[in-house]
């Protein structure tokens, strides 16, 4: 399979593939256009043949011809790649059987961990009577295979140990996501335990991960984990509900989107059936695009807090952009979708038929949450014009206008004179492309580990061969790293992007400037490295405790080193860089 990748990409070229869909053209080594994932005037959109790699500023995805075919025709990377074979004149021999078993055996462990998972919800009549609390009935609970993972004090190992007796290796659980390794002599343990266990299916209705509600209290306990990433499940790609939702959201012609598990299943049960959510991330251009191909309306029933709107306004910037007619549903008393079905199913319908569209819903709230006249004028330019700037549709863009002046008690001219001229800057909402081009990785959906990462290493590309092997000691001693280990971690598409944002945005010209960047990117990774593995060993440390075990002295000192890590000085400029007096001794 390998080989047949590499002959396709020796035998096209990145821009002949990518000409079809967006049109290009030269600037500098690279080619630029307007990205083919949004509706946007100022091109982000960015190819560099040398590199055989695109990325897309404006929604911060790229990587390479594969991705591209991916995402344009949402295709799987199988359907890809028989695509560009086709087109390449590459012969495709089958997936070879150890491949193939790998990946059947990957879901048959989460089908199986489903089931057991399934079964201990019937030994449990406390989380019974807590899901059917919420309004879920039996047979939703059924429909949709939520579960419960048991845990501690009954044990930190109980689906492993169930999985291993199914003849299932650690290697695969790991990959599966579901169990955690340690870093002493402990074997790995449960990720789900004591939680309400919702499986995450794909397209096609096989679960290929998780996401578990706790049933214990405290402040220490999150109350959502979700599955890792692994080769079945991207975040950035799944809706929790699509599977269902999909035929539903094509006949009833539009998708409703809501923002946790319970209220895509208790909307389900109401008869929404065209309900779907985001899991562990925010809403990205890629969910978009799955909605896309069934319907262009959507209603959001997102929750009325800060949050929620938040969220809102952001998958209103993805799909306007994108053409989308965009409702909004105003949630009444700071209650989920959730817990309205579970109060009165009919006040939910009500709400649900009275959305409005999203510019309507921004006025409304603008109205509710300021009262001077000419700070209301100036909010809405920033907070409601960029979203009308938005609509491609230059007739509902004009009603939309209207509505604006006379919320407002200004001239539609005024208003429309605002909105070219937010046309005329930059890509409204995205504003921040032209100035900040360099700082687009930070924009992602990166843990904040890679984020400093990703800085490092774009440094690390203008280092001397004498500095690169003193930031590689410094990373060793911190996380036992290396550049060229960190740059191995990253994705395609995080590849794409930090080598095509160190051609469009050099670094600093001041040596001082770009020195001190380094060092304070260094410095970010070091504690959130620390801390992260901090929080792990704290962990481990209550697993081995529980169980008596002669391992807690291990992990003790390992904290212990960590801590003293945390409490050492931070990294100076002087630690990579020679100073003024070596350099001087140094060109003797």
């Amino acid at each position: 399979m390998s080989d047949a990748v590499q002959q396709i990409k020796d035998r096209l070229d990145i821009l002949e593939v990518i000409a079809p869909y967006v049109e290009l053209h030269k600037a500098g080594k690279s080619y630029k256009g307007k990205s083919p994932f949004t509706n946007e005037k100022t091109p982000s959109f960015y190819v560099s043949p040398d590199r055989g790699m695109y990325y897309c500023f404006s929604t911060n995805q790229g990587g390479d011809m594969f991705t591209f075919i991916q995402t344009m025709e949402g295709l799987d990377f199988k359907g890809a790649l028989k695509l560009l074979a086709d087109k390449a004149g590459v012969e495709l021999t089958p997936i070879s059987p150890e491949v193939q078993s790998k990946q059947d055996r990957l879901y048959a462990v989460l089908a199986e961990a489903t089931t057991y998972f399934q079964r201990q919800l019937g030994e449990k009549p406390d989380a019974l009577t807590y899901l059917e609390g919420r309004g879920l009935k039996p047979t939703t609970i059924a429909a949709w295979q939520i579960g419960f993972a048991p845990g501690p004090p009954q044990g930190w190992r109980l689906l492993r140990d169930h999985l291993k007796g199914r003849g299932y290796s650690d290697t695969e659980l790991l990959s599966a996501g579901l169990i955690k390794p340690t870093d002493g002599t402990k074997e790995p343990y449960d990720v789900f335990r004591n939680r309400i266990m919702f499986p995450l299916f794909d397209a096609s209705g096989r679960p290929v991960a998780f996401s578990g509600r706790t049933v214990e209290t405290g402040t220490d306990i999150p109350k959502y984990v979700n599955s890792p990433e692994t080769d079945l499940y991207k975040k950035s790609e799944l809706l929790f509900g699509y599977d269902r939702a999909r035929q539903n959201i094509r006949k009833l012609d539009f998708s409703l989107i809501v923002e946790g598990q319970f209220d895509v299943v208790l909307c389900h049960q109401a008869g929404y059936t065209n309900t779907v959510a985001v899991s562990g991330t925010a809403l990205t251009p890629l969910h978009v695009r799955l909605l896309e191909r069934l319907s262009k309306r959507v209603v959001l029933a997102l929750d009325s807090d800060r949050a929620g709107i938040a969220a809102m306004k952001r998958a209103a910037d993805l799909m306007l952009r994108r053409g989308f007619d965009v409702k909004v549903a105003r949630l009444k008393g700071g209650k989920d979708p959730a817990d309205l079905i579970a109060q009165d199913p009919s006040h939910f319908k009500k709400m649900i038929g009275e959305a409005s569209p999203v510019i309507e819903f921004l006025i409304a709230l603008l109205d509710e949450t300021e009262s001077d006249v000419r700070s209301r004028k100036l909010k809405a330019r920033e907070e409601i014009l960029p979203y009308v700037a938005l609509i491609p549709n230059r007739i509902d863009q004009e009603h939309f206008e209207g509505l604006v002046a006379t919320a407002l008690g200004t001239s539609h001219d005024a208003v429309h004179f605002e909105i070219e001229r937010l046309r005329q800057s930059a890509d409204p909402v995205e504003v921040e492309h032209n100035d900040k081009v360099g700082n687009m990785l930070t924009k992602s959906n990166n843990t904040p580990l890679e984020v400093p990462m990703t800085v490092i290493l774009r440094h690390a590309g203008e280092l001397t061969e004498a500095e690169k092997s003193k930031l590689d000691i410094l990373l060793k001693d911190i996380s036992g790293d290396t550049t060229t280990s960190l740059l191995a971690r990253l994705s395609v598409g995080e590849q794409a992007a930090l080598a095509l944002t160190g051609e469009l945005a050099p670094l600093d010209n001041n040596t001082k400037a770009r020195q001190a960047d380094l060092v304070h990117a260094l410095n970010l990774y070091r504690s959130l490295y620390l801390k992260q593995k901090l929080g792990e060993l704290k962990e481990q440390l209550a697993v081995v405790e529980s169980e008596g075990s002669g391992a807690v002295d291990s992990i003790l000192s390992q904290i212990a080193v960590y801590q003293q890590k945390l409490r050492d000085r931070p990294v100076v400029v002087e630690d990579i860089f020679l100073t003024a007096v070596e350099d001087v001794a140094d060109n003797k």
